[in-house]
């Protein structure tokens, strides 16, 4: 696979991964419940990979790609 995350796109990933990832593990922590802290911090280890990788399968799924331009094939 190609490099298909880039700019804005790469940013929102940046913040939004690592956010929940914290969010997953406060959920995790209490009594709160665990399947949704999973559900967080496996979403959030997913967004960051493919900001780290810039490589998105969801991306090359639906033909958008971020990394040159916004194109929707």
């Amino acid at each position: 696979m190609r490099e298909n995350v880039g700019g804005a796109d790469r940013l929102m990933r940046v913040v939004a991964g690592p956010a929940l990832l914290a969010l997953g593990y406060a959920k995790l922590g209490g009594r709160g419940g665990t399947l949704p802290g999973l559900l967080a911090m496996l979403s959030g280890a997913l967004i960051t990979e493919t900001a780290i990788t810039r490589v998105c399968p969801v991306n090359e799924a639906l033909g958008v790609d971020t990394a040159r331009r916004i194109q929707i094939r």
